[in-house]
């Protein structure tokens, strides 16, 4: 019989945010946050001076700040309801918790569930009572004596439990070194996200007062000089040979707090009495909010101080920018990455981009021109929203870049690309706000095999007398014998709810395809799924699937450019999905076919080849990627070759040659590509330069994107771990 597994104890220390009970259902009216959570903000912050676990402390700060850099070392963070404590109990594998609570209801609670525990995890609290620690003097020191304790109990309890690297770290703890910051930092929501991940790899920083600057440039000079810091504190860790096995992950944050879009739209509806005018003009400068701070005429804002309703909007709103800052902070900080703020103006491009969707919806009776110029449109009002001097801190990424937003800054143009197709991106919206929080605090990794991307779901919901029903499994069956036996497609037509249940939660493999029809109803205010004749909505399905990993919706508007956040990803992602590819505008049948019938195959051949012995991991976020900027590289090719203006040997040595730059992270890929079409074509620059705008424009490739967590997806093979000396026998 083979020997079982000798139990262990995990490192890793567990942070619960534990906030106070109140209705799910109530909400801030502007972003969707729960009230107790929003009271909570000032408990995250305080995170980034304690360990992520339990050996950190034990190693060097640079060798902190590698572990941060990939991952391994970030902080773990829940947030949760006092009620929902009930019924956990602290395991002896992983016996290190901790418990924040901010105020004094919340923290009886707590202690009351803490005496229920063996091992009883520490509790930090802005509310001071006997047995806790109050925040303000929460340290390191405090979290090794309790854990010292903690560990004895669990040695004691479990003797054969193996504890050598929990106890070696505790026995090693020493003092984080702190190294002054170079200059006084002002306080502000803008610089504090990238002053929290210095803090978290030993920095220190002397306060200069609040911060109010009248001039817009001096907030943009203040995020690019602190974020700019983190990049080269990053820079530093990129030696380390554990990112061969782990990589690192995004380096830079973008962030832009919003709200709900119907709001955006109607403002709110509230019954106010005299307070109506003053509230009325307070959300409409939020509206049009373009810059750091909120503009209005003196008159305007002499009656908001004086209006009780006003005062108490204006208060929940620094409420819910303040929660945003903190937690996303806390995400970022965790992979030692830096955070650009940009300006609300973003927000004011919604206006280009429903007017590039609804050209989207009716390209086959408009000109090709109107959409490359409305995409254009959209590029050009980003571009001037975010700025050259933040622009240019984005164009730093090395590894990827993680968007909070709303606006799809995907098409930020960076030189001749989007944003999207110049890094690795991916995607968390920041409404509704609850769904924000829960994503961001999932920052675990998922570390999978290659081989677990070995059998793709296909769930086909088209009806039958459709014209389009079968292009996708046509295209499938075209592509078959090139993935020969190194991946298996199991195809589940549905026509029902109950069978689209069904299929779903019989998979138990780690990607699904849906190919279907997608809406996002305007009125209804959220999206759907046609499945028969029936339209679905994946929100109301939370509790009734079992969704994998990676979700990939072959249909139309699951992540609809300017429309409300109540989405078909988003739902998904709500469902447990950790990542799912989305669609921004309508797409279009063959090109979506050939999209997913390429990713199958760069599942069956690069996975295995890049992952393999003398190879790298990789994360999900650059499989999708590289998938994305193939496909830019088809639609370049292949209508030439359609005109007979390419032949078919020029065809395939120009994406062979793609396929390599984008497989080596190479930057000039899609220069390369363009350069070969020129030469053969003998286009000058401008009208090369025109042929690319145009392909970018009207391509499949920038109708999606990655929302949720697709970074956190880890690829490796166990060839690749044994022949760098890992114990395989567990993966």
């Amino acid at each position: 019989m083979p020997k079982a597994k000798t139990a262990l104890i995990e490192p890793q220390i567990l942070y619960f945010i534990v906030v106070a009970e109140d209705d799910p259902m109530k909400v801030s009216p502007l972003q969707g946050f729960s009230f107790g959570m929003t009271a909570a903000a000032s408990l995250f912050h305080p995170i980034v001076s304690l360990p992520a676990d339990v050996i950190e402390m034990a190693m060097s700060i640079d060798v902190q700040a590698g572990r941060r850099t990939n991952g391994t070392g970030s902080w773990q963070w829940t947030p949760a309801a006092a009620y929902a404590l009930e019924g956990l109990n602290v395991p002896p594998e992983t016996p290190f918790w901790v418990m924040l609570t901010h105020d004094a209801p919340t923290a009886s609670k707590v202690d009351r569930w803490i005496q229920t525990q063996r091992y009883r995890p520490l509790h930090i609290s802005e509310a001071n009572a006997k047995g806790r620690i109050s925040l303000e003097n929460a340290d390191a020191t405090r979290l090794l004596a309790h854990f010292r304790k903690i560990l004895s109990l669990v040695v004691q309890d479990k003797p054969t439990i193996d504890h050598r690297m929990v106890s070696q770290g505790l026995k090693n703890w020493t003092p984080r070194l702190q190294s002054p910051f170079a200059r006084p930092v002002p306080e502000h929501n803008i610089s504090l996200p990238n002053v929290m991940a210095l803090q978290g790899v030993g920095y220190s920083f002397e306060g200069s007062g609040p911060f109010v600057g009248a001039d817009p440039a001096a907030y943009m000079n203040l995020i690019a000089e602190l974020a700019n810091q983190v990049l080269d504190r990053r820079e530093r860790t990129y030696s380390s040979p554990a990112f061969r096995t782990t990589p690192p992950q995004p380096d830079i944050y973008v962030t832009a707090p919003s709200l709900y879009s119907d709001v955006y739209e109607n403002g709110l509806n509230l019954a106010l009495g005299p307070d109506r005018a003053p509230v009325r003009d307070l959300l409409q400068m939020m509206r049009k909010q373009t810059k750091y701070q909120m503009h209005g005429s003196g008159k305007t804002w002499s009656a908001i101080i004086k209006s009780e309703a006003a005062q108490a909007v204006l208060h929940l709103r620094a409420m819910e920018t303040k929660i945003q800052v903190v937690a996303a902070g806390l995400t970022a900080a965790s992979t030692l990455s830096a955070t650009v703020r940009v300006p609300p103006a973003v927000n004011r491009a919604q206006g280009a981009i429903r007017q590039l969707a609804s050209h989207a919806r009716t390209e086959r009776i408009k000109p090709p021109a109107k959409l490359v110029k409305t995409f254009s449109d959209v590029q050009q009002s980003l571009a001037k929203a975010v700025g050259p001097e933040l622009c240019a801190v984005i164009e730093r990424s090395r590894i990827g870049v993680k968007l909070i937003t709303d606006v799809p800054l995907e098409w930020l143009p960076l030189g001749n690309l989007p944003l999207m197709l110049r890094k690795d991106v991916s995607r968390i919206t920041t409404t509704p706000g609850n769904l924000l929080i829960g994503l961001l605090a999932r920052n675990q990794l998922l570390h999978l095999a290659a081989d677990a991307f070995r059998t793709v779901l296909v769930i086909s919901a088209l009806d039958p007398s459709e014209p389009i029903a079968n292009v996708l499994l046509e295209t499938l069956a075209h592509w078959g014998p090139t993935y020969g036996d190194k991946i298996s497609v199991k195809v589940v037509k549905v026509t029902t709810r109950r069978e689209f249940v069904a299929a779903l939660n019989a998979f138990a493999g780690a990607v699904v395809v849906f190919d279907g029809h997608g809406t996002h109803d305007p009125v209804k205010g959220f999206g759907t799924l046609t499945i028969g004749r029936e339209d679905i909505s994946i929100w109301e399905m939370r509790n009734e699937i079992r969704v994998p990993p990676v979700v990939i919706l072959s249909a139309c508007d699951t992540q609809a450019a300017a429309r409300s956040h109540a989405t078909t990803a988003n739902a998904f992602l709500n469902a447990g999905a950790m990542t799912v590819v989305a669609s921004l505008l309508p797409v279009r049948a063959y090109g979506a076919a050939m999209l997913i019938g390429r990713l199958i195959w760069r599942l069956a051949e690069f996975l295995p080849a890049v992952t393999g012995k003398r190879g790298r991991a990789v994360l999900w976020s650059e499989v999708m990627a590289g998938m994305l900027r193939l496909q830019l590289v088809y639609d370049l090719l292949m209508p030439l070759v359609d005109q007979r203006l390419l032949i078919k040997q020029q065809y395939r040595d120009i994406t062979m040659q793609a396929i390599f730059a984008t497989a080596n992270r190479e930057p000039d890929w899609w220069d390369e590509a363009l350069n070969s079409v020129g030469s053969i074509l003998r286009l000058d620059a401008a009208a090369l330069d025109s042929l690319g705008r145009k392909v970018v424009a009207t391509s499949d490739a920038v109708r999606y994107t990655q929302v949720g967590n697709p970074e956190r997806i880890v690829i490796k093979s166990k060839a690749l771990l044994q022949e760098v000396g890992y114990d395989t026998s567990s993966f």
